[in-house]
């Protein structure tokens, strides 16, 4: 459970999250490492037993979450294992800066992101999303966008880098995935920041799973009929005028249409505009498996499961495409 001041990074791994006051950033790929201060010890390694949950997390027969009616869905989230995630508590933080700690934290990333996968720190002086973009800037991670995103987010106030991690409705559950894996166009790390501890009230946790734990546990022959046929994505995006629903302005981060299209294009996307309504609905085809830049392992990176019939039943979506 991510709690205050805390900063999470993972490197491929299924997760999920249900809070807004969770920041995020996207970063895609290594520069220069940065250069700190050896010989002093800064972290403290936390066990499993210090990141339990505070308060029991139901999933089983939870509303709008698909499958949670099904017998094989444990009753409640569990909590960190051991080695998942891999923790650490920042110690004499009181004369380091963000920048300061943004460069501490590489070196244990550079360390440990390549064995644990997913990284916690906790105990870091960031008390608001300016403090955790100087935190992510000099982590020394060359940042993405979030550009043809199918979340409902948007940049955090007076950020150019740093997001809100949904605005979607606080009863709503975002289930497991790979970050933007329904897109040839997504991240190679993510980080959160949670400036708040997650409560019963508002929700905010983020659970995690290993990717390939859920690889080993899916059905062979699943796999290879998704292998032979692939998997086509469609997107239907209204206007900006259709509220409450995620617009294509928001999605694009633009109100021009012609960039839209340039987007649309660069990436051989199929797509097409509805005159009388300017929505918009493209298509585009990708593979169900992805090999992991480290390991060299097949890896489930693909998120079908999203757009089940159950996503309907959640009472906002009372608006469809005509195709």
């Amino acid at each position: 459970m991510l709690t205050s001041k805390s900063v999470f990074m993972r490197n491929p791994v299924h997760h999920g999250t249900r809070s807004i006051l969770c920041a995020l950033k996207l970063t895609m790929s290594f520069s220069s490492k940065p250069q700190v201060a050896e010989n002093q010890s800064f972290f403290t390694p936390l066990p499993p037993k210090d990141l339990a949950l505070q308060f029991k997390h139901q999933i089983a027969g939870r509303k709008y979450l698909p499958g949670s009616g099904g017998k094989g869905l444990p009753k409640f989230l569990s909590s960190a294992r051991e080695g998942f995630p891999f923790a650490l508590r920042a110690e004499s933080i009181d004369h380091l800066t963000p920048d300061k700690w943004g460069q501490l934290c590489r070196e244990q990333l550079d360390r440990v992101l390549p064995k644990y996968n997913a990284v916690l720190f906790r105990n870091l002086p960031l008390f608001e999303a300016g403090d955790f973009a100087k935190f992510a800037d000099n982590l020394g991670y060359k940042p993405t966008n979030y550009e043809g995103g199918t979340g409902n987010r948007y940049l955090a106030e007076g950020e150019t880098e740093v997001y809100l991690s949904t605005s979607d409705p606080p009863d709503f559950n975002i289930e497991l995935h790979n970050e933007m894996a329904c897109s040839p166009v997504h991240p190679k790390k993510v980080i959160f920041f949670c400036l708040t501890e997650p409560n019963e009230e508002w929700g905010g946790v983020t659970p995690l799973v290993r990717n390939n734990e859920v690889y080993d546990q899916l059905d062979p022959e699943v796999i290879k009929i998704l292998e032979e046929r692939q998997i086509r994505y469609t997107r239907y995006l209204p206007d900006e005028k259709h509220h409450p629903y995620a617009s294509w302005q928001q999605s694009f981060m633009t109100k021009d249409p012609k960039k839209v299209e340039e987007y649309l294009k660069r990436e051989k996307f199929n797509y097409e505009w509805e005159e009388s309504t300017g929505n918009l609905y493209y298509w585009y085809v990708l593979p169900p498996l992805a090999t992991h830049p480290v390991t060299g392992r097949k890896i489930w990176f693909t998120q079908p499961n999203l757009n089940g019939g159950e996503a309907e039943d959640g009472g906002v979506f009372k608006e469809k495409p005509t195709h």
